[in-house]
């Protein structure tokens, strides 16, 4: 509770600042605002951020099995800043996007000062719902809730229509035989579904390890020592790693391996995932199948793998040629192709390196057999259904 007012005082100082920095003409105005509004943006950020602070140090003393954080937390219900505003702090009341204005006489109630533009006079609510609000905190509250129950009022009849007319100019594209989109008169709208062909029903986020690894990390967990004398790694039997380093056929395998997932790494950095983000939609949840596999055949980790890394990589390169989602042997087709699996392919490769199968999840030659099945598998049953409706459905996401 005292985090909670240490944190809510200081925002509280540093508006007073900002204030005091208006009135003696210090404060520099922020790129296409005027000095009023840069004044309005920085003290709801500092209030804003005093109402997550808060929040954050009251949600941290809540306990794993409190139930309202364990629901927040599954995604059935609500969000943390739900229980901020019930255990520590509700925050800054808006109307039109903007602090409570003036409305008359230079004041918001009659309870301050005239051109009072401090956090409480302007609509700063730094009581929680557990302790509840002062009479001007609620008057304040409520002003901000009426214009949400208006909204709310016209919004439904505004997006009611919008989604009804989306629905209206959609209804008949729908996904063909050849794997195309078309409408009723057979006009082409995509020659491949989203690009990929996939069906967002069996798409999940997935993270790419390669984005956020350094060069020493990236060589750590794909990279074999081949030049090292003494490189006895205790993943593999000595027979096998004596082929690494001497047969040259194998090496220079490995050596393709290795320069194939760093030309991936510099693909995903320069031309892909260039926002920084990590995480990316994609078909098959392979960490998943990992674990389940781990599970399902008992694997102990403290026991080296029964496969040669040959294997690994000879069965990864089949597997991809076996994800088909564009057939033909056209030059369009296998661009297109080339296109719809690229993403996928890059995480496949990183996730399926030779090296992690053996270091890290230590799979067998059944459960590694029992993996590439499933990928192939859920693969296809991921494509997109002939005759899915996905006009409608398109329409529908909009709206929703």
């Amino acid at each position: 509770m005292g985090k909670i007012n240490d944190t809510i005082a200081d925002a509280k100082k540093a508006v007073n600042e900002l204030i005091k920095e208006a009135r003696d003409k210090k404060l520099e105005p922020e790129p296409g605002r005027t000095m009023m509004e840069s004044f309005e943006n920085r003290v709801n950020q500092v209030l804003n951020k005093a109402r997550d602070d808060a929040g954050s140090s009251a949600q941290k003393s809540l306990s794993e099995s409190n139930n309202l954080k364990a629901m927040v937390t599954a995604g059935s219900k609500g969000s943390f800043i739900n229980i901020s505003q019930m255990t520590a702090c509700v925050g800054q009341q808006n109307v039109e996007g903007k602090r409570i204005p003036f409305g008359f006489a230079g004041r918001t109630l009659p309870h301050f000062s005239q051109n009072d533009n401090g956090p409480e006079s302007r609509g700063f609510v730094q009581n929680s719902y557990l302790r509840g609000l002062t009479p001007e905190e609620f008057f304040f509250h409520a002003m901000g809730g009426r214009e949400g129950l208006i909204d709310t009022a016209v919004k439904t009849s505004e997006t009611g229509y919008i989604q009804r007319r989306l629905v209206k100019a959609m209804e008949d594209i729908m996904v063909k035989y050849d794997g195309t989109v078309r409408n009723s008169l057979g006009d082409v709208i995509q020659f491949l579904y989203g690009e990929d062909g996939m069906d967002a029903v069996w798409i999940e986020r997935q993270k790419l390890d390669t984005l956020g690894m350094k060069k020493a990390e990236f060589d750590n967990v794909f990279r074999y020592k081949l030049d090292d004398e003494n490189w006895r790694p205790t993943y593999m039997s000595p027979e096998q790693a004596d082929d690494l380093k001497t047969i040259r056929d194998i090496r220079i395998v490995f050596e393709a391996e290795i320069q194939k997932l760093e030309a991936d790494r510099l693909q995903l950095g320069t031309e892909i995932a260039t926002t920084g983000d990590i995480t990316w939609p994609m078909p098959v949840n392979l960490k998943r199948l990992i674990w389940n596999a781990q599970k399902t055949f008992k694997i102990d980790l403290r026991r080296p793998s029964d496969m040669h890394p040959m294997e690994i990589v000879e069965a990864m390169d089949k597997l991809q040629e076996r994800l088909k989602v564009v057939p033909g042997d056209d030059a369009m087709s296998i661009e297109a192709q080339k296109n719809a699996t690229l993403l996928f392919n890059i995480l496949l490769r990183s996730t399926f390196a030779s090296k992690r199968i053996l270091k890290e999840y230590k799979l067998t030659r059944e459960s590694f057999e029992w993996v590439i099945g499933e990928i192939e598998s859920r693969f296809h049953q991921s494509l997109v259904a002939p005759g899915e409706m996905i006009g409608c459905v398109a329409a529908q996401s909009i709206g929703e």
